[in-house]
């Protein structure tokens, strides 16, 4: 399940500018952070946090993006210059180099996870914790908890995920076939449930 939750947990949101310039890596986080807040831990529920992912995630992520391989959808910035035009991730990450990704994967990798404070359903998250289990664990390890093969996903905003999911369907995003069978088989009350479940998770 590690390829679709790339797109649902990461950089759908723009956070930095395109026209930033290499090398410039104190610009380049401070940009990052107008929209993905202080070391990558979104203060926005419609926002990823991105702080504590894999270096490896982070990287296939923003190299995906530089080939316009995920839907790259266009947002205001949240902190900082907020007058600057809407901008998104496709142009963002076709600003940097590799050496620029490497950075910033490192950097945001090292960073802590600092889960979402956020609403949930008890019940629904008890649920999602069997689904998980059954069909998510094997690549989203320790509950969704642990950056491996598959990014973290405990302690995600649910709203951001529920968003991001919308790109599967309508095949703006290609995942893999085992992951894109286990979503077409889960209904949307199951999905809640997930959702649910992952938000739960708030140490």
């Amino acid at each position: 399940m590690n390829k679709l939750w790339i797109s649902l947990v990461f950089f759908l949101i723009p956070g930095i500018s395109g026209i930033v310039l290499a090398g410039d890596f104190e610009e380049l986080t401070a940009s990052c952070e107008s929209c993905h807040g202080p070391d990558g831990a979104s203060p926005y529920s419609d926002v990823p946090i991105i702080g504590g992912q894999s270096t490896k995630y982070i990287s296939d992520s923003l190299e995906s993006f530089q080939i316009w391989g995920r839907p790259c959808v266009k947002s205001a910035y949240r902190s900082g210059d907020t007058s600057k035009p809407k901008t998104d991730m496709c142009k963002i990450a076709g600003g940097l180099s590799s050496e620029d990704i490497q950075k910033l994967s490192e950097h945001y990798s090292s960073r802590p996870w600092v889960a979402a404070p956020q609403k949930f359903d008890a019940s629904l998250a008890a649920t999602g914790a069997a689904l998980h289990l059954q069909s998510c664990e094997t690549c989203h390890q320790q509950g969704g908890s642990a950056a491996g093969v598959g990014p973290k996903l405990a302690g995600q905003w649910a709203p951001y995920l529920k968003h991001a999911l919308k790109f599967v369907p309508t095949g703006e995003h290609a995942v893999p076939s085992t992951m894109e069978r286990k979503l077409a088989d889960f209904s949307a009350e199951e999905i809640d449930a997930l959702l649910n479940y992952y938000a739960s998770q708030q140490n």
